[in-house]
């Protein structure tokens, strides 16, 4: 995407959230509103229709104010027999949801990037296209998955201390026989492939986000796999400068988005235009992980013509990497 385009989009693409970003931006946050009693939403709800403008306008912001308390209440206001409530309240609903992920971004994008975590950013990522997924369902869905690695490790010693090439057949393995992950080469620029909670249900997804989920299993098996920025294909390696004393201390390169095969520096050189190992065969930097995982969301939602989803993406896009470094990249 060149700058103009990023320009563009920075404009309209944010023009076409409407009314729910200028409600976002409207509010002083929901930790200023203190609690608030189901009697007092209710209260605030009836006066969405209320014939005076000012009183309407009033109980919208302080809705906003509340935020995600007022919610359950708000989704029974949207099949309310007043249209002007229905509407009101259904505006409120997305204003909120997208507030609580614009405040995940714009806590990121202040954070030094050693601080970041892929795994909590792909569960925002998430929200954008199910605002109620709950972040354990995503954590509680890669658990399982580590235990079905650990499973096929058989009852041997830790898995950090294991062959790398053991270790990395049994992850493999189970990500792609037993859970069934795969590149979606058939739908590949549906938004819902740059979505952890979506990838996992249908099973299939971008590189990026079955290396990532790779990752995330790893991790919590204690074991050096990293995610790298491939053009194109991004890919994963045992990071074997950190393989136990007395292995084989080479990488172990595998290329998840084709049938998690294991590859080479030399094969990646003849297949991969652009291709340079002094950088690309580097563990990716966590906002340069997210912020291509959004940045192909974003891409993807303008393809399939879902402007209001793009321009949500950019904002949030915005937020992550504030100086726009990472935007063109």
């Amino acid at each position: 995407m060149n700058l103009s385009s990023v320009r563009h989009w920075s404009t309209r693409g944010m023009l076409t959230l409407g009314a729910v970003v200028l409600m976002v931006a409207a509010s002083p946050g929901a930790e200023e509103a203190g609690g608030a009693s189901e009697v007092v939403i209710a209260g605030m709800i009836a006066s969405l229709d209320d014939e005076v403008f000012a009183v309407r306008e009033q109980a919208r912001k302080d809705l906003l104010k509340i935020g995600a308390p007022a919610v359950p209440s708000l989704l029974k206001a949207t099949r309310s027999e007043s249209p002007e409530r229905r509407i009101r309240a259904a505006k409120l609903v997305a204003a909120i949801r997208f507030q609580t992920i614009s405040v995940e971004f714009e806590a990121m994008g202040k954070k030094p990037d050693d601080e970041l975590d892929v795994e909590h950013a792909m569960w925002v990522i998430a929200l954008l296209l199910d605002p109620d997924l709950e972040e354990k369902s995503v954590t509680e869905s890669l658990d399982r998955m580590a235990a079905a690695v650990r499973k096929k490790l058989g009852p041997k010693d830790d898995p950090k201390s294991m062959p790398p090439a053991e270790v990395m057949a049994a992850l493999t393995g189970v990500l792609k026989d037993e859970i069934g992950l795969q590149g979606d080469e058939v739908t590949y620029v549906n938004p819902e492939n740059s979505s952890i909670h979506r990838v996992i249900a249908r099973k299939k997804g971008l590189p990026i986000l079955l290396s990532e989920i790779a990752v995330a299993v790893a991790r919590r098996l204690d074991l050096p796999v990293v995610g790298l920025p491939i053009p194109g294909r991004y890919m994963i390696k045992y990071d074997g400068a950190r393989a136990p004393i007395g292995e084989d201390r080479a990488d172990i390169i595998v290329n998840p988005y084709e049938g998690w095969r294991v590859t080479t520096p030399a094969e990646l050189a003849r297949a991969v235009l652009g291709f340079d190992p002094r950088t690309d065969l580097l563990a990716s930097p966590p906002r340069a992980t997210i912020s291509r995982m959004l940045r192909n969301m974003h891409s993807h939602a303008l393809l399939q013509r879902k402007a209001e989803l793009a321009g949500s993406i950019l904002h949030c896009l915005e937020l992550l990497v504030p100086d726009g470094e990472l935007l063109l990249q």
